[in-house]
């Protein structure tokens, strides 16, 4: 049989020979499957029963082949089930015995319940007995055999790789390595330093702790690194998705913009057409009452033998008249008409249009070491844009990586801005606005929170016709501060009681998902999730930031308090996780690592900030920048090693 050891897997076992499969070959067309020997012993002892049978039945369901005129060739191309061979594998793997070392030198099959840890040897019950009672033996450590794959790695190298039968003894400081008195007398007799692997291990006990301090370290670097590669590797994926809709929303842009451009040419062609058809269709009309003119004159000549000679007379005359008539209302017709020709003149625009394609872009890969080391490097203004009409930008958002969007509480609008700066589209809210946040699903979309209304606007930003469109309002049990989006959810902060604060969650198309409570603070200011959990959020009046479980009702808890950073509003994160808060109060703001703890006041006594509300650490044109908003500007910094 195929193995003595019995399958736990039914799905294994052959439906003849009631063992584990050997070969497994599957019938064609009911995949059933046996063993090769099993079916080729049936298949002949079946066709051989009946002289002259061709048919081949199943011996499970029955399912008849016909026509099995040669069925050597035909079991020998019958195909082999893989995916039992795996299994048949992974049994083999789990039920691996493990056999008594003892026996097996003896050529018996003994299996092993216990392991001796000086001998690194497996033993079955019988040669565990002699081993405690032999003299060289006896006080040698035997446990049980599941207890080998703890320590099996270190007692494995307690014999001599050249004498396998002699135990390691010494030490070769020289070489490091251990060997067995026979190798240390003939191979390392000129080695300085050769010590006893009794000496060597008086003082290991010592160097555990110490070990094990520096592998901690070690793990909690390997750790963070395994952290920010899968952060890096999100992100990636992120820019990826990013790059993907930035590319995908420029060509409906490219294609929007063409169809746009043709509608005139094809307004002036439907316009002329129907012009010139109906000159056509008059001119031919003109031409077919001539030519119906003719063909009377000329049924009549043909029938002139039935009429009278008076009567004929009279219809050449007329004919006579006709015929001069005729010819010049031809010639008149013939020289005014002239033919249709339709042309197309293509601009510069269009002739090169399709030979400019090569410029549509391409994608570039950068690798950078380590990327931007947030917590070193140093803050630099790379620009402060002025937004038209605005004092007061309570928050801002970069949408698809190169344009802005922010609001002004004081004017009660939105504003759309190119990277540079450019205002491209503006609009008026109905009420007050305080957050805002991109919609990465949707390109160019983001919504709006409004105050006092219990209101959050969605919005879509159009390039091509510099304008922003009203989508879709969600209307709120209380009124609405902070917003944020996470991954495809949309998180609201809601004001519902003095002592109570509440979370709402919904999707990107504005469906309501769940409420999170949290019993702990009012007017929570600005909101940021770092993850479908955690929740970050600023309360001015109590100059903190708060960490807040989305998992579990509950209490929030402090992550910081300083008396200055006074009045935080905005909170946001890098992509290592380090926490940015601006504070309206102190005109600074504050850089904390992923637990809460201080970092630095990354920007402080910076003329150009005056009251900021919203702040974004994001990949933006060209590299990761800071955005602030301060009164009616957005400051861009940008990180600079120092």
């Amino acid at each position: 049989m195929a193995t003595c050891v019995p399958p736990t897997n039914d799905l294994i076992v052959c439906p003849i020979c009631f063992d584990v499969f050997r070969d497994p070959k599957s019938l064609p067309q009911c995949l059933h499957t046996f063993c090769k020997s099993c079916i080729c012993s049936y298949a002949s002892t079946t066709l051989n029963k009946i002289l002259g049978k061709t048919n081949f039945i199943c011996p499970v369901c029955r399912k008849c082949y016909d026509n099995v005129d040669n069925i050597d060739a035909w079991l020998k191309n019958l195909p082999k089930n893989h995916l039992i061979v795996t299994l048949i594998n992974q049994e083999k793997m789990e039920n691996k015995e493990v056999l008594c070392a003892y026996c097996k030198r003896q050529e018996k099959n003994e299996s092993a319940i216990y392991w001796c840890t000086e001998c690194s040897d497996n033993l079955c019950e019988k040669c565990a007995k002699f081993h405690e009672v032999n003299r060289l033996t006896m006080e040698h450590k035997v446990c049980n055999i599941e207890a080998k794959n703890q320590t099996d790695s270190i007692s494995s190298v307690l014999f001599c790789k050249q004498h396998s039968s002699r135990k390691l003894e010494v030490y070769c400081f020289d070489h490091e390595e251990p060997c067995c008195l026979m190798c240390a007398t003939v191979s390392h007799r000129k080695c300085e330093k050769v010590s006893s692997l009794d000496e060597c291990s008086l003082h290991s006990p010592e160097k555990v702790q110490r070990l094990r301090t520096e592998f901690d370290e070690l793990r909690k670097r390997c750790d963070s690194e395994v952290t920010r590669v899968e952060d890096d590797k999100e992100n990636f994926m992120k820019e990826s998705k990013t790059i993907e809709a930035r590319v995908k929303g420029l060509t409906e842009e490219i294609i929007q913009t063409l169809r746009d451009k043709e509608k005139d040419p094809l307004s002036s062609l439907a316009k002329t057409e129907k012009e010139q058809t109906l000159v056509l269709q008059t001119k031919l009309e003109e031409l077919q009452t001539v030519q119906e003119k003719l063909e009377r004159s000329i049924q009549l000549l043909q029938l002139s033998e039935r009429f009278s000679k008076i009567a004929l007379f009279w219809e050449i005359k007329k004919m006579e008249k006709d015929v001069s008539n005729i010819d010049l209302q031809i010639k008149n017709l013939v020289k005014r008409y002239k033919t249709p020709v339709l042309d197309l003149n293509i601009n510069e625009f269009g002739h090169n249009f399709h030979s400019s394609l090569n410029l549509f872009g391409e994608i570039k890969l950068k690798l950078k070491t380590n990327g931007v080391d947030f917590r070193s490097a140093k803050l630099v203004l790379e620009k402060s844009l002025n937004v038209q009409e605005s004092s007061c930008l309570t928050d801002v958002e970069v949408i698809n990586g190169t344009h802005l969007v922010t609001v002004c509480q004081n004017s009660n609008m939105v504003y759309f801005l190119s990277g540079n700066g450019t205002l491209l589209a503006s609009s008026p809210l109905p009420y007050t606005p305080w957050g805002i946040a991109a919609l990465r699903k949707h390109q160019f979309q983001f919504c709006v929170t409004m105050q006092n209304f219990n209101l959050v606007g969605i919005y879509k930003a159009n390039i091509s016709d510099r304008c922003i469109i009203p989508c879709k309002e969600l209307q709120l049990p209380h009124n609405a501060y902070g917003i944020c989006t996470f991954n495809d959810k949309i998180i609201v902060s809601l004001e519902e009681k003095q002592t109570e604060q509440v979370f709402r969650v919904y999707d990107e198309e504005g469906n309501y998902i769940k409420a999170q409570h949290s019993y702990d603070n009012s007017l929570c200011n600005g909101i940021h999730a770092i993850s479908e959990r955690r929740l970050l959020y600023t309360v001015h009046c109590d100059n903190s930031v708060y960490s807040q479980d989305l998992s579990s009702t509950g209490a929030s808890t402090k992550l910081y308090k300083s008396f200055e950073m006074v009045k935080p509003i905005g909170i946001t994160s890098d992509s290592e996780g380090n926490l940015y808060v601006a504070c309206f109060g102190s005109n600074n703001v504050f850089q904390l690592d992923p637990q809460g703890k201080f970092i630095r006041k990354i920007i402080q006594d910076d003329p150009a900030v005056q009251r900021p509300y919203g702040v974004r650490v994001t990949f933006f044109h060209d590299g990761f920048k800071l955005l602030l908003t301060s009164g009616g500007k957005i400051l861009i910094y940008n990180f600079s090693e120092i």
